[in-house]
Parts: C-alpha cells; sequence; structure tokens
C-alpha cells in the first residue's frame, strides 16, 4: 500500500500546520504544534510500524502550542495525520 505524502519535496510547512495524533481509548485526537511538523508526522509514523506489544514504549513529545509536552505509549497509537488550520493553504 503506497503512502501519503503531504508534502513531497520535505519543505518546511508553515506553521499552521498540526499533528493530530489519534490514540486508542480517546474520542478525539492529541493536536500537536511543531516547528516541523513533517519530521514528526514522519517519525510518529514509523513508531506506529515498529511499535511491538510485548514491548511499549513510552513516547513524549514537546509541542509549541498550547500543550508543551504530552507523553503516550507507541502501541496505543491507532492513527497519524498532518492537517492544515482552517486559512491556510
Amino acid at each position: 500500500m503506497g503512502t501519503l505524502n503531504p508534502n513531497p519535496a520535505h519543505q518546511n510547512l508553515p506553521s499552521s500546520y498540526t499533528v493530530l495524533v489519534f490514540l486508542r481509548h480517546l474520542a478525539a485526537p492529541i493536536v500537536l504544534f511543531s516547528d516541523n511538523p513533517v519530521t514528526l508526522y514522519d517519525e510518529i509514523r514509523r513508531h506506529i510500524q515498529q511499535a511491538n506489544a510485548e514491548s511499549p514504549k513510552l513516547l513524549e513529545k514537546p509541542g509549541t502550542g498550547p500543550l508543551k509536552k504530552v507523553s503516550f505509549l507507541d502501541t496505543e497509537i491507532t492513527g497519524v495525520a498532518l492537517q492544515a488550520e482552517p486559512g491556510s493553504r
């Protein structure tokens, strides 16, 4: 299955992009603002691919928005998305 690449050149995106992290047992995603959202998106995607239920890993991510730091287990991540905020292109 091919992967969706929202930014083929992997350029820095405007700060109006956020990374949404979907976790098991949470209805709403965690919204992370980052200086380099594509790198954060790619990193979390790699953690999803490498997650092992026998050996869960605690991930701690800093944020530049309202959430300054968040921690969660890699085995609890159900998805990740890169989202443009309203008004940005």
